[in-house]
This record gives structure tokens, C-alpha cells and sequence, in this order.
């Protein structure tokens, strides 16, 4: 990248603070792809930059390229996300760290930028679950790495009735080519995530959600994301532990 300042527009994936008083910011910009930066003095109550630096917010940052970390000069809100309760951040974040560990550094790419920024409009207003693993999905296939779901990774044979999932084929193996070690993977989560893969997240049709389906769906995309990139999603834990609390 060029020593010179930029700017971009830019959606905040991570925030967290920074030494005294300072932000350290994980985003991913329209033409710049995933850039880390640091905003000096934006722990402090009265900085501008502080208040506008949130997760999931649509900014347009003015920023300084460094050996490892870019610094914030300058930024304006394009968009801010709604109020959020815990469910909604903690499913923001699970989006947020999927995208950072699965993107690769300064790698633009407008498909990515696009998903996102809708993915973090929709939490507040869609069902917050089926939008995070749709988005999930979508990302998955944006960097090459969509799962094989209409035949056997294997023979090739289409898929018919129950099987199971590869994590390294990366995809649905049939009954006659399974090893004994992949996860079972039945005909309804097949379509499950099929569906969610392709789902219009704007306008998304009426269809109705099993939950036993959906619980083993999200088994196998979150083991399926960890094999990929050898990085547990610590936001589920924050979302387990959230939701044991809130259910007493």
C-alpha cells in the first residue's frame, strides 16, 4: 500500500480499547479491503472520532498506511447502526470476526463490502440468527470456499438422501464414500443451508425454520469456518454465555 493518506469508505468489524485512550479499530473499506488502524485519543469522552468509531458502523475514514497498522486522521458518519440490544451485538459480532479471520488483508472486494453492510443494517429488523448464518454463508462462498451441497464431494454422485459433511472436502459425501469421521449431515440441513446460501437478505420469502435442522446446520458452518481458518469464533461464546444468563 502507497505511504500516502486515503480515503475510503469503510464498515468497523472490531473495536476494543487501545492502552489510555486510544481505539484499536479492525474494518473493511469499498476499495481497500480489511485494514486495521488505531484511533489516537478516541477513548476519551469528548473525541469525535470516539463516538463515531462503533462496531458495525458505515463511516468514510481519512487514513494514515503504517508498518502494521494504519492511523485514523479523520472520519465522518454515512450511516450509524440502530440501537442495538445484547443479542443483536453479540451476533454483529459473530459476523464481524467470521469476515476478519476469513478475509485477507488489504484485499478489496465490493461483493464483501456490499454483504456486509447489509448484514449489520438487517440485525435489528430481520431474524437475527438466520441473517448472521446466511451471511455466514455468503462470505464463505465470496472467498472461494462454498460448501459442495448438490453431490458427493467424492463420485459425484447427486445427493439424494442422508449423508454427511467433510470438513476437508468441504462438502456432502454419501453414505457409500464416508470414511466414519464426518459429521452427519441429513437431506433437510442440506436444503437448510442451501436456501441460506442463496438467501435474499433484503427481501427474504416466507419459509418456515426446524429447529433441530438449524441447530445442526450451525454445527457444521461454525466447524466448517474453524477448519477453514484455524480460529475459533470466540463471539459464540460470548453468545452462549449472554443467553444462559438471560435464561436464568
Amino acid at each position: 500500500m502507497s505511504s500516502e493518506v486515503f480515503q475510503d469508505e469503510a464498515v468497523i468489524l472490531r473495536v476494543k480499547n487501545w492502552q489510555t485512550a486510544d481505539k484499536y479499530a479492525v474494518c473493511f473499506c469499498r476499495e481497500h479491503g480489511k485494514i486495521p488502524f488505531v484511533a489516537y485519543g478516541a477513548a476519551y469522552p469528548r473525541s469525535q472520532s470516539g463516538r463515531l468509531v462503533q462496531p458495525f458502523a458505515h463511516l468514510r475514514l481519512s487514513l494514515s498506511p503504517g508498518r502494521k497498522v494504519a492511523s485514523l486522521r479523520s472520519c465522518e458518519s454515512l450511516e450509524m447502526p440502530l440501537a442495538m440490544d445484547w443479542e443483536n451485538l453479540a451476533y454483529g459480532a459473530i459476523i464481524g470476526e467470521a469476515a476478519e479471520h476469513l478475509l485477507g488483508d488489504e484485499e478489496p472486494q465490493e461483493e464483501v463490502f456490499l454483504l456486509l453492510l447489509e448484514a449489520f443494517r438487517l440485525l435489528g429488523k430481520r431474524n437475527r440468527r438466520l441473517v448472521t448464518d446466511s451471511t455466514l454463508l455468503k462470505l464463505l462462498a465470496l472467498c472461494g470456499l462454498n460448501p459442495i451441497l448438490d453431490q458427493c464431494t467424492s463420485c459425484g454422485e447427486p445427493v439424494t438422501e442422508d449423508g454427511y459433511f467433510s470438513l476437508v472436502q468441504g462438502g456432502f459425501l454419501c453414505k457409500n464414500c464416508a470414511m466414519g469421521d464426518e459429521l452427519p449431515f441429513t437431506v433437510a440441513t442440506r436444503d437448510l443451508m442451501d436456501r441460506l446460501l442463496h438467501l435474499d437478505l433484503a427481501s427474504p420469502p416466507d419459509f418456515t425454520v426446524r429447529g433441530r435442522e438449524l441447530m445442526a446446520m450451525e454445527k457444521i458452518l461454525h466447524q466448517f469456518i474453524l477448519y477453514q481458518t484455524d480460529r475459533p469464533l470466540r463471539s459464540l461464546e460470548f453468545l452462549a454465555k449472554m443467553e444462559k444468563t438471560s435464561h436464568g
